[in-house]
């Protein structure tokens, strides 16, 4: 049986491994050449990816933060892929800045600069090591994303993460729901109950490939895509 391919734009090794050891064969885009319905027409399955913020007014914000660095290019070109990806009920999984794209595409809006809002003890933002557990998450107990991560044996459902951004979802867009938040509120997951597979998650999954603590998160994403091929 051949592999299901995944779309990923912008990658980093460890989020190619995490596919690979997860079955899937990777497709990586190139913005320039690779038109987003011709790419999705051809995959079984779309990542999206960590990396610089959202363009704020891309959620109806007309001012931008100054810690905010944007990326137009890429804003046009990931939304434009989440959106189709949503209308095809194609598998997505979307991992930090991927899931705020998800969120955007769907409608929802993100708080701009964590720090400016919320006052807490828990640190969203350690850079290095890419591995560090920065602080537990508790996962809702009836979300599907539940199934996929290795939690606590009983509720309330935890599990511990890594972390480095300092935007994050305010309001979850039409038909998506909170999967995953941090002690302090801040919403670290949204799914689309609805979808065929349709999950994004604030940390960064793909950096535990080494030691699998999320390797059932690629399973279910790349089993969700093998099923549509």
């Amino acid at each position: 049986m051949k592999h299901p391919l995944v779309a990923i734009a912008w990658p980093k090794p460890d989020y190619v491994t995490s596919l690979e050891r997860a079955g899937a064969t990777v497709r990586v885009l190139d913005p320039i050449l690779d038109d987003p319905d011709a790419v999705l027409d051809a995959c079984d399955g779309l990542l999206l990816t960590g990396g610089v913020d959202v363009e704020p007014a891309r959620y109806g914000e007309a001012e931008r933060h100054p810690t905010v660095v944007v990326d137009a290019a890429r804003d046009t070109y990931e939304l434009t892929l989440a959106r189709a990806a949503i209308e095809r009920d194609m598998p997505v999984l979307a991992i930090c800045r991927g899931a705020q794209v998800l969120n955007v595409a769907a409608g929802g809006t993100l708080i701009q600069d964590l720090p400016s809002v919320i006052v807490t003890t828990l640190d969203h933002a350690i850079d290095q090591p890419k591995d560090a557990i920065a602080h537990d998450v508790v996962v809702a107990a009836h979300s599907r994303l539940v199934n996929f991560l290795k939690t606590s044996s009983k509720p309330p459902y935890r599990v511990a993460v890594n972390s480095r951004h300092h935007q994050a979802i305010r309001q979850p867009a039409p038909f998506f729901v909170v999967s995953a938040t941090a002690t302090d509120g801040v919403i670290e997951a949204i799914e689309k109950p609805d979808s065929a597979f349709c999950i994004g998650v604030q940390w960064h999954p793909e950096n535990f490939w080494r030691t699998g603590e999320f390797a059932g998160l690629f399973r279910g994403f790349v089993e969700a895509a093998r099923e549509r091929r």
